[in-house]
């Protein structure tokens, strides 16, 4: 009898089905039923069972939230395991028809019932583990540690990164916020046209959230707070476009002047030229600052000062703008998460 395998992969170029096969069919993002139906995956994995979040439950949907590609194709039992080679190279989690989700070896990761193995592997990119391993091991040298079960980041071959037009444009709208949040702390604030007028750019790309903000005659004493840290998720973005030379260790508050000199000298520029930094780098530093933040997360819950003289609202800041940057769960500037 033939399996009915029904496959999600994250990759964003899986590789080509060069085993025996009944292709069915095979659906990637710009199909907008593909959306609904993850949608409906999602809910069928975190209802099963007792509904209860666990590292397996989050891992899956996790996963199902970074594919892009769904396959569907019966094989005969005999040719599995030249599936099972694809699969994992497809980094592609299996749904069966008795309704247990799997991993490319077949083995079960969550069945109807929400029972989980927590001893089944679950798929993620090689180039992912790697870099999980090297910042464990980094954070280990001054004394950090995190927990194993902690996953891996978004790897270079699933991860679709915002422009480089698009990182120049909301690093200036940060930037301007910033100044405003300045202003209104001298009780100075500046006119919005006046932004309007000398970075027509920055302007623009104001989110929601920091339009209000501009405008407001008189913001809170916390929103003015919250608007002046985000100079720190400034400094990462200016970064990525290579605005600024180093990303330094977070134990340190960013030099404000230099990231609106930098923000201004390049905010009437034509950003055609402007590059992003190689992918391995950004992700580098979004794992790092992933595990400083759950590091910092978890001190902080303990009621505990965090080690080695980092600071939580500089990472926390910093894990905002590089979620933003990778396009974390697809969502905009005032929507994103960070999770740890």
């Amino acid at each position: 009898m033939p399996i009915l395998i029904n496959a999600y992969s994250t990759v964003t170029h899986p590789p080509a089905i060069n085993f025996p096969c009944e292709r069915i069919y095979h659906r990637g993002l710009d199909d907008s039923e593909l959306t609904k139906h993850l949608d409906g995956f999602i809910g069928y994995v975190m209802q099963a069972g007792d509904g209860q979040m666990n590292s397996r439950r989050y891992a899956l949907y996790r996963h199902i939230q970074r594919v892009k590609h769904q396959f569907t194709f019966e094989i005969e039992e005999d040719n599995f395991n030249e599936f099972t080679t694809w699969g994992w190279q497809a980094n592609a989690i299996i749904f069966m028809p008795d309704g247990t989700i799997r991993n490319p070896d077949g083995d079960v990761l969550q069945d109807p019932d929400g029972n989980i193995d927590l001893d089944v592997i679950v798929p993620y990119p090689l180039e992912a583990l790697k870099r999980k391993t090297k910042t464990e091991q980094y954070l280990a040298k001054l004394g950090l540690h995190t927990p194993t079960h902690l996953p891996p980041v978004i790897a270079e071959s699933e991860v679709i990164l915002r422009t480089p037009d698009e990182v120049a444009k909301r690093a200036l709208a940060i930037m301007l916020t910033g100044i405003q949040a300045e202003s209104f702390r001298e009780n100075d604030p500046i006119n919005p046209m006046e932004f309007k007028e000398r970075c027509p750019m920055g302007f623009e790309a104001l989110s929601n959230n920091e339009r209000d903000f501009i405008y407001s005659g008189q913001p809170t004493e916390q929103d003015v707070i919250d608007m002046s840290w985000k100079y720190e998720a400034l400094l990462p973005l200016q970064w990525a476009i290579n605005w600024q030379s180093e990303l330094p260790f977070a134990d340190t508050i960013c030099d404000v002047s230099s990231l609106v000199d930098q923000g201004m000298q390049h905010s009437g520029q034509d950003f055609s030229t402007v590059a992003l930094r190689p992918v391995s780098e950004l992700l580098d530093a979004l794992d790092l600052h992933y595990r400083l933040h759950w590091i910092t997360t978890d001190f902080r819950m303990k009621d505990k000062q965090p080690p080695a003289s980092i600071i939580s609202d500089v990472i926390q800041e910093r894990h905002y703008a590089l979620n933003w940057l990778t396009n974390f769960e697809n969502a905009d500037w005032d929507d994103v998460d960070t999770p740890t």
